[in-house]
């Protein structure tokens, strides 16, 4: 598992698996769900996540941040 965050586009990437996916399902609260052909779920992308991550939960998107410098 892998996360990311793009501070240009406020958007906070949680990486399941490597493959490829085969289709996107977003949510209306701004979660998009990247789906494998076999059903698996491949990754999840928050939207505007300096937004959702707030206070203490801010340390995830910090964190993020740090492993992509």
């Amino acid at each position: 598992m892998e996360n990311w965050y793009d501070k240009d586009e406020d958007i906070f990437n949680i990486q399941l698996k490597k493959e490829g996916y085969w289709k996107s399902v977003e949510l209306p609260n701004g979660v998009i769900i990247d789906i494998a052909k076999d059903g698996s779920i491949v990754s999840i992308e928050i939207l505007r996540a300096s937004q959702v991550f707030s206070g203490d939960v801010r340390r995830v998107i910090e964190a993020a941040e740090k492993a992509i410098a």
